[in-house]
């Protein structure tokens, strides 16, 4: 049986708990004050600040975090995680719960969306406390959308940086072979009809942005001619880009005039430009297309037809706009019928072709010619041809040249290495011809004089204004002396 309190006791009972009241009320209004103070500095805060219970539920935010998601307090209340995270990182967040676990503290980069369905992206670190009695993570969150934009331009704009200062290399090493190439040969040199032909047909079409294709033998000068009709384009500020087709390795070609991107074949170590994109705005020149493998035949058509085309390795499309002059020695018509040309693609470069003459159909310009290699020759071997005789240039011009301008030059430069006494010796169809200061012969010049009237009546024997009306002769006499001196 319980003792009865008396009243003293009672009273004195009454007034502790009076006094227990009086200091929880006090422990109470400072825990108030406190949570309102942590609670003013927790929405003062830049950053967006949320709590989330061991489920995964908002049970506090800040001010900035209302601002940043576009709700109101009350809204993110009956929101979770899942709730504000895209939903391609919710897989992320699985494995964040364990990881969280064992170390606390955490950092995570994810997307969120906000009320209005913005996507932003985040950056966010925080740790595990306990509060209001149980274990809770607080996240701060910071946008860093405009950030990760700024990022990307900055990379993209790198990445461009990167590729113009390869191209401005290409560019430079093809102005540097241009430079080299207009010092060499300055102008295409020749005074023949059938030479003067080919000049006015690529100055007739120069100017306008039409496909050219240049046919002649090797050693013709084809890349003379279409160096020339870049020169009188509207592109001739740019260089003009260079590719000898049948120079390059097949498996290699595609890479050459495409371009390619890293790691698109064993050996792409970085990304290249292609000479297509260096010549973009400009010429392109392909010397020997006849040399192409068809698959790259196929692209070439397509950048003919659209203007464009994909690296190796890409599926990026890159749009140019070049103009294309291509050269061949081959018989295209006879490669279309071996399988080895693609027809559609011979039509589209033959839109206007021309032909450049071999050096046997104009003699006339050996001479020319001739001088022209001497002094090249003399200035950079330091030597001095006195003259040439009337008999060498004869033998010269009635020689067939298979290699045409190129094997003459090759022929000068061997002479003037081999010449001593100022004597040039020049060796044709293996004969050694000794060119020195004499006088011609009657017959040869009987010969050379035929040959004048011949170049002025453009090979017209009989009729008026014939050679034969103009020499005071016969027809049939000026055929006889025509055979008898091996005129062709």
């Amino acid at each position: 049986m319980q003792k009865s309190l008396s009243y003293e006791q009672l009273v004195e009972r009454v007034h502790h708990l009076e006094k227990c009241l009086e200091k929880h009320h006090e422990v109470s209004e400072l825990l108030d004050s406190k949570e309102k103070e942590y609670q003013k500095i927790f929405d003062s805060a830049t950053c967006a600040f949320l709590i989330f219970d061991r489920k995964g539920r908002v049970v506090n935010v800040n001010l900035q975090a209302c601002k940043m998601y576009g709700y109101s307090f009350d809204e993110f209340l009956t929101l979770s995680r899942e709730d504000i995270v895209h939903p391609e990182f919710h897989p992320m967040f699985e494995k964040f719960k364990m990881d969280t676990k064992a170390k606390g503290a955490f950092f995570y980069e994810s997307r969120d969306v906000t009320k209005d369905g913005t996507i932003l992206d985040v950056e966010a670190r925080g740790t595990e406390f306990h509060y209001r009695g149980s274990k809770h993570q607080l996240a701060i969150v910071q946008d860093v959308t405009e950030r990760k934009k700024e990022e990307q331009a900055l990379r993209k704009a790198f990445r461009e940086i990167e590729e113009l200062k390869e191209q401005l290399f290409q560019e430079n090493l093809f102005l540097k072979e241009e430079i080299a190439e207009k010092n060499k040969h300055k102008t295409i040199i020749g005074q023949s009809p059938a030479l003067i032909a080919a000049i006015k047909n690529a100055e007739q079409v120069a100017e306008t942005s039409s496909t050219v294709i240049v046919f002649g033998e090797t050693g013709t000068g084809k890349d003379l001619l279409a160096q020339l009709i870049h020169q009188l384009s509207l592109r001739r500020d740019l260089p003009m880009v260079k590719v000898n087709c049948a120079a390059l390795p097949p498996h290699l070609i595609e890479s050459e005039l495409f371009g390619h991107e890293k790691g698109a074949f064993t050996g792409a170590i970085a990304a290249r430009t292609g000479r297509f994109e260096i010549a973009n705005k400009s010429t392109i020149f392909l010397d020997e297309i006849g040399e192409l493998p068809l698959i790259v035949q196929a692209k070439l058509l397509r950048i003919l037809q659209e203007g464009q085309f994909e690296r190796v390795g890409s599926s990026k499309t890159i749009k140019v706009d070049v103009r294309i002059i291509a050269a061949t020695n081959r018989d295209l018509i006879q490669a279309i019928k071996e399988g080895t040309f693609r027809e559609d693609l011979f039509y589209r470069l033959n839109i206007f072709p021309i032909v450049m003459p071999p050096l046997r159909d104009r003699p006339e310009d050996i001479p020319l010619l001739v001088q022209t290699f001497v002094k090249e020759f003399e200035k950079s071997m330091g030597k001095s041809v006195k003259s040439i005789s009337g008999k060498s240039m004869a033998l010269m011009q009635t020689y067939a040249w298979p290699g045409n301008v190129r094997e003459l030059r090759n022929a000068i430069e061997r002479a003037m290495i081999l010449m001593k006494d100022n004597k040039l010796r020049v060796i044709l169809n293996e004969t050694m011809v000794e060119i020195k200061d004499r006088p011609l012969s009657l017959q040869e010049l009987e010969k050379a004089y035929i040959n004048d009237v011949l170049k002025k009546t453009g090979g017209r024997i009989r009729g008026k204004g014939g050679a034969a009306e103009i020499l005071g002769i016969k027809p049939n006499t000026l055929d006889f002396r025509i055979k008898k001196l091996g005129i062709r």
